[in-house]
């Protein structure tokens, strides 16, 4: 019943937070540092394992934290958008969608490319789509990150980790790689 009740108001405003997340202006992935990765709030009963650590990830155009999905990839996909509330992944899980050119940030290991994805184009790091997770977005808080290590349609999300510390100098911006637009072919990098 608690799953039930938590998966309606997570669809409820889906909605909103996904029209929020169509406003974003750049096509940079990013690295935030110190962010409370947790799954011990009421994502708890999703867990496969305890994450509660602070660290940097890479964040999307919006700024909240991007996760990939265990065993999915361009041509293989698993999180799908349905007309079915109870079946829709996108409510839960919306797609770091990109416009144009796309770069990442130094820190962010692997290739970043696009693909179309139901009329999406849709960010990918070493041939995985990206997502947002709908609970980081509804809280307001770019520094807390609530999805990593959930097991939700079929499959465990993680959530995008990134190595050293971002520069937030205002005299040096951070370095930037340049991208084009790919559909990536890369396999999933974990070994499941």
């Amino acid at each position: 019943m608690a799953k039930r009740l938590l998966l309606a108001a997570v669809a409820g405003v889906a909605v909103l937070a996904v029209a929020g997340l169509a406003l974003a202006s750049s096509n940079t992935l990013k690295v935030l540092n110190n962010v409370h990765v947790t799954n011990n709030g009421p994502t708890k009963s999703f867990r496969v394992k305890a994450v509660d650590v602070h660290e940097a990830v890479a964040v999307g155009p919006s700024g909240f934290a991007v996760y990939t999905f265990q065993g999915e990839t361009t041509h293989h996909l698993i999180c799908k958008k349905t007309a079915s509330q109870s079946t829709n992944c996108w409510a839960f899980w919306p797609p770091v969608s990109a416009k144009g050119a796309v770069s990442k940030q130094s820190g962010i290991s692997g290739k970043l490319g696009t693909f179309n994805n139901h009329g999406t184009t849709q960010l990918t790091l070493n041939g995985q789509p990206l997502y947002y997770f709908t609970p980081d977005i509804t809280t307001k808080n770019k520094h807390e990150a609530q999805g990593d290590e959930l097991k939700t349609f079929g499959s465990i999300w993680h959530i995008v980790k990134a190595s050293g510390s971002a520069s937030h100098s205002t005299q040096s911006p951070p370095s930037m790689t340049p991208t084009t637009p790919t559909t990536p072919t890369t396999p999933y990098p974990y070994n499941y």
